[in-house]
């Protein structure tokens, strides 16, 4: 039982997140998978990408609306994308589950510390302009 509620949470947080950051979900869903529920890196990695088809779908549809897609930045990065995640999956289904998860690890650590430095270092020069000379 506890399974169906920490799964049905992590899929909330996960759209969540999502709908807010633009993530995807991905970094939720997986290494809760993965973690807590004990799934195999590569079925946690199928599955998240299948939730979030949903999650991109009403995620986009909304900031669509809203008008935040830039239609013709899609139009160049959507076939890119997916010729990407087509090799990129035929690559992962030849790695091994812990080999996998490392590359997920040090991307995640990668991205978030890029992520952190940019928003303090982007934090820093506002403070600088609003001093006074």
């Amino acid at each position: 039982m506890w399974e169906i509620v920490f799964t049905l949470l992590t899929g909330f947080i996960g759209g969540f997140a999502g709908g807010l950051l633009g993530v995807g979900g991905g970094v939720i869903y997986i290494p809760a998978m993965v973690l807590v529920l004990d799934e195999q890196q590569h079925l946690a990695q199928g599955a998240s990408l299948a939730a979030i088809i949903a999650t991109a779908i009403v995620g986009g549809t909304t900031h669509f609306r809203r008008g935040n897609v830039d239609l013709p930045t899609v139009a160049w990065v959507a076939p890119a994308a997916a010729a990407a995640g087509f090799g990129a999956a035929l690559l992962a289904g030849v790695l091994d589950g812990d080999t996998l998860r490392r590359i997920f690890a040090v991307v995640a650590l990668y991205f978030g510390a890029t992520m952190m430095y940019s928003s303090w270092r982007e934090g820093r020069s506002a403070v600088a302009e609003e001093e006074p000379s």
